[in-house]
Formats: structure tokens, C-alpha cells, sequence
């Protein structure tokens, strides 16, 4: 039986989120941290001051903190890699290193020493992750409450991808083209992190286009689980989406890595959906007959169907500061910077929406995704 337990917490006032977190969290079956080492792994997609709603509020962070201090954790440590950031990133624009420092916790550096690992369910593939994993006992996931512009919504699955250092992630896009085989990456690190909690900020969380560029929503709402998928689930409940809709919780589901949540112990997700929330409009499953034939014979194939059924990313020169970060973060090298517009080769683009995701200035346009 899954348990989500889903708390009404109306704003960062630090006592009312340490209430809030507290009671959701026991009463979603927390496991024993007593003489753990946990590591906390909050959403920072990038840098982002804690305004644009983009990061996991440094206050639930702090909560989740004193939570576990409170129940005997032997060491508490805190970590993510955003795409873009090298070696030594520190996040003190969003809060969270202010945090660490305060609670006096470990902030961890996952470029240091990966440790390279064989994905299960992506054909054998191989990536770098985060250390840290060998030498810890519980990992935490602390997502942020977002929809998604390739996997409609992001949650406490899809927060495990930065176990992967910085770069290493965006040419995943490359090799994993479709939403559904880049569900099943995504899943496959869940499968291999082995994840025993997560918390979700939902205090204040984002519709339309996110992950980053979307619009700050104010929902008061805090959910926790031991059960990611479950949490996930629930979520894309509050949305207004039909969660088996949602690619990495219908991977999950189908691979038994968690459950339909049976038990909500707080408040029912039923009664939480947002009829008025900007959804990203779902395209229809992708179907190949390659199903019947091994992936890798058919990759070019499956590349330009992705190409023809989803449009390239629109750059609009105006708010376009010329920061090159959608540049460096393309793993298909399909942008140049020429007469201080990007340009894009629609040939090479991969649709995976990378630049849109990083782009401080909201200056990228997805256009095949209307918000409904």
C-alpha cells in the first residue's frame, strides 16, 4: 500500500513549514533515519533567486533539516548538479547553500570522482553519477511542484536525473529521443539510486512552461511519500492530467518500481485538482513498430519522427541577453550566436528543449506546446 500524504501550508513562514513538514512526513511512514547518513537532493535546475519559483524553497529544505536532525540522523548532506554548472557550484543565489551553512550540513559536490554506472532499461547504457551514493544510507528527493515542456509534469522521479553531473545529462536527449525512452532513463535511475523518501515543495509551484520559464503558482501544498512514483502521481492528480498520461509514472508503474497510492492520511488529491491550472497540451504516445526490433536499428528513424512530430524551439531576439547558455547546453550543437540573435539548424535540433529550460530571460518559445 502506497501512502501520500498532502498538507495544506500556506506560505514559507519558517515555524509553519517546519509544522507542516513534520507532520506530513510522519505521517507518510518516514523511515528511521536514526544513525543514517542522508542525503537531501533539492530541484535546482539552475541557480534561480527563490522568487521565480524555479528551485526547492530553501525553507522546506531547512525544515527537512531539523526533521531529520531531530530524529538522530548520524549526517545530513545536500547536493545537486545543474546542467550548466561546473566543479565548485555552490547555490547561494537560490538559498540553499545560506541553509547548509546555517544547519551547519554538508553541501556535496557531485563532479568530484563519479562513479560510472550501467543504467537498466536503456539498452546497456552507461553514465557518470554523483559518488556520493556509496557512501550514504537514505537519499531524500525534495522536488518542487512544476509541470514540464517535454515530460509534462517534473517531480520527485524526474529530480533524480541530477544525480548526474552538470553536462553529462543533456546528450541523454540525443540517445533517449522520445518521451517514453526517456522515461525509461529516468526510470532507470530511480531503479539504480534507490531513493527511501521524498518531499515536494508545493507551497508556491508552476504552470505553463516550465520546468523554468513557467508562472509562479500559488497552491499551499506540501506532499511527502516513501513511494516517488505515488508522490508523482498525485501530483499530476492536483494538475488536472491523467497521471498514466504522464510518461515517467506510467514507466514506473509498468516496471513495478511503485504504486498507485492507496492511502492519502491528510488531505485526498480528489479534492485538490486544479481545473484552472496551465497544463502542457499531451501529444499522443508515440508509436513505432520498432517494438517488434531492436532500438538501435531503427534510431535514425525514430529521430526524424520525433523531429516531424514535435516543432523546434522558437528564440526571440528581443528579451535574448546573449548569455550563450542555451548554446552550451545543446547536446545536438544546433545554435549559434551570429549578429546577437541565436540561430537555430532545425536539422540537427533533437527537440529535447534544453535551451528552454536553461534561458534566464525567457527568450525561447516552444511553440508546439499551447497551455490548456
Amino acid at each position: 500500500m502506497s501512502s501520500v500524504a498532502i498538507i495544506a501550508c500556506e506560505n514559507y513562514d519558517q515555524a509553519l513549514v517546519d509544522n507542516a513538514v513534520e507532520t506530513a512526513c510522519l505521517a507518510s511512514n518516514m523511515p528511521n533515519v536514526s544513525g543514517k547518513r542522508v542525503l537531501l537532493k533539492p530541484n535546482i535546475l539552475s541557480d534561480a533567486k527563490e522568487d521565480r519559483c524555479i528551485t526547492t524553497n530553501p525553507a522546506v529544505l531547512r525544515s527537512m533539516i531539523r526533521l531529520l536532525k531531530k530524529h538522530g540522523a548520524k549526517e545530513i548532506l545536500v547536493g545537486d548538479s545543474p546542467g550548466l554548472q561546473g566543479p565548485s557550484f555552490l547555490p547561494k543565489n537560490c538559498g540553499v547553500y545560506q541553509v547548509c551553512k546555517e544547519e551547519d550540513v554538508k553541501w556535496v559536490d557531485f563532479t568530484k570522482n563519479p562513479t560510472t554506472k550501467l543504467v537498466p532499461y536503456t539498452h546497456n547504457k552507461q553514465l557518470p553519477f554523483a559518488s556520493i551514493l556509496e557512501e550514504i544510507d537514505l537519499l531524500f528527493s525534495l522536488p518542487k511542484f512544476k509541470t514540464h515542456q517535454l515530460m509534462y509534469s517534473t517531480g520527485a522521479v524526474k529530480n533524480l536525473f541530477g544525480l548526474i553531473p552538470n553536462l553529462h545529462k543533456s546528450p541523454c536527449h540525443v540517445q533517449f529521443p522520445t518521451r517514453e525512452q526517456f522515461a525509461s532513463l529516468i526510470i532507470g535511475i530511480l531503479e539504480l539510486s534507490k531513493p527511501s523518501f521524498a518531499l515536494m515543495d508545493g507551497i508556491i509551484g508552476m504552470e505553463g512552461a516550465g520546468p523554468a520559464n513557467g508562472i509562479p503558482r500559488h497552491l499551499g501544498l506540501l506532499l511527502a511519500s516513501s513511494d516517488l512514483i505515488a508522490l508523482d502521481y498525485a501530483q499530476a492528480m492536483i494538475m488536472g492530467y491523467d497521471p498514466h498520461s504522464i510518461p515517467i509514472i506510467s514507466e514506473g508503474l509498468k516496471r513495478n518500481l511503485g504504486s498507485i497510492p492507496t492511502d492519502y492520511p491528510l488531505l485526498d488529491p480528489n479534492t485538490l485538482i486544479l481545473e484552472n491550472f496551465k497544463r502542457i497540451q499531451q501529444q499522443q504516445k508515440t508509436k513505432f513498430f520498432h517494438s517488434l526490433i531492436k532500438p538501435f536499428f531503427l534510431s535514425s528513424y525514430i529521430r526524424w519522427k520525433v523531429k516531424n512530430e514535435r516543432k523546434a524551439p522558437v528564440f526571440l531576439p528581443d528579451p535574448c541577453i546573449g548569455c550563450r547558455k542555451c548554446i552550451e547546453i545543446c547536446p545536438a550543437s544546433a545554435l549559434v550566436l551570429e549578429n546577437k540573435r541565436i540561430l537555430i539548424d532545425t536539422r540537427a535540433c533533437v527537440r529535447c528543449y534544453c535551451c528552454h529550460e536553461v534561458c534566464p530571460a525567457n527568450a525561447i518559445v516552444i511553440d508546439e506546446q499551447p497551455i490548456v
